[in-house]
């Protein structure tokens, strides 16, 4: 990790579940979250280490102490917003030092010190491999009036492990991987996310049943390639398992209080039948399927390095359809 003169200092993930807890009473945070449902989950973790921390989230209008941005860099319209926003900051930041701005997700995980070059009023930067050190990164920026850069560059720990303050009280994202195997050209979500890791099915079932205790009647499982679930679990004593997205939703339908389970984005090479199968057997599994097409054109989709064509997606769509009619 790097602060403005150049400095190099450690990270300590489990600090940051305690940092500054008695500094921070009273201090107010806002997270603003672009792009996907990923992030979504992402700013819900954000909100809680910040939360464990101390802080207090800011009453809807007011202005924060602490502005966090989860950034996507998806479409360049989300950069330019990011920027525009930081601009709009930055008459308050220099009326108001003790004010801190964080910049995170996937644009702070490409930019890394540009952010600071274009916006040097920022006080912290990190990454998608690093959420949990947000709370000390502000603590350290703060301490030593200089901002702090800290982009790792593999994965730390599953957010879904880190505390969360998530935003409806019946409907929850749980998250079953990170990254992405794929390569396809106009995409550059791994290089940002990583390669695909995938949770332990056990741990995800065990917060699934945990926020069923807490009243949430609704899941969707996340994944940047969900149903490719199960070819390369983070735990090298878990072996590699086809069938294993098939089989969650299957145990997600055996949660008694469970009553609705969505899933968000499959990829159609990675379609197989026995997926549909228990999307058609297990009740609570949702009949909606949200999959992209990106063209209905063989040649676009071979330049685009998709591993599928028109008429794979089409008869993915007629098995569906015939399952559940």
């Amino acid at each position: 990790m790097t602060d403005r003169s150049g400095a190099n200092s450690g990270s300590d993930t489990e600090s940051t579940r305690e940092a500054g807890s008695a500094r921070e009473a009273g201090r107010t945070y806002q997270v603003r979250t672009y792009g996907c449902q990923m992030n979504v989950h992402d700013s819900e973790r954000l909100a809680g280490l910040l939360e464990a921390a101390g802080y207090r989230r800011a009453e809807p209008g007011a202005d924060a102490d602490v502005v966090v941005f989860n950034t996507c860099a998806v479409r360049e319209n989300a950069d330019n917003k990011l920027y525009g926003n930081l601009s709009h900051l930055a008459p308050r930041k220099q009326a108001d030092p003790r004010m801190q701005i964080a910049v995170g997700g996937c644009l702070a995980q490409k930019d890394r010190d540009a952010v600071l070059r274009r916006a040097p009023w920022v006080d912290v930067v990190f990454g998608t491999h690093n959420i949990g050190s947000l709370p000390t990164l502000l603590e350290r920026a703060r301490h030593n009036r200089t901002a702090q850069v800290e982009i790792a560059e593999s994965l730390q720990e599953f957010p879904s492990t880190l505390p969360a303050t998530r935003e409806s009280a019946y409907a929850a994202w749980v998250s079953i991987s990170v990254g992405c195997n794929n390569t396809c050209t106009f995409c550059i979500v791994p290089s940002l996310r990583g390669k695909e890791l995938d949770r332990r099915p056990e741990d995800i079932l065990a917060e699934v049943r945990s926020l069923v205790d807490q009243g949430v009647l609704e899941i969707t499982l996340l994944g940047q390639n969900v149903n490719a679930y199960g070819v390369s679990f983070a735990d090298s004593g878990v072996p590699r398992d086809r069938g294993a997205f098939a089989a969650l939703l299957r145990e997600c339908g055996r949660i008694d209080g469970l009553e609705r389970v969505r899933f968000t984005s499959p990829h159609p090479a990675e379609f197989t039948d026995d997926v549909i199968e228990a999307m058609a057997q297990t009740p609570n599994v949702c009949p909606a399927l949200h999959m992209p097409l990106q063209s209905g054109s063989d040649r676009i989709l071979r330049a685009m390095r998709r591993s599928y064509r028109a008429e794979k997606y089409l008869g993915i769509l007629d098995r569906v359809r015939q399952a559940m009619p």
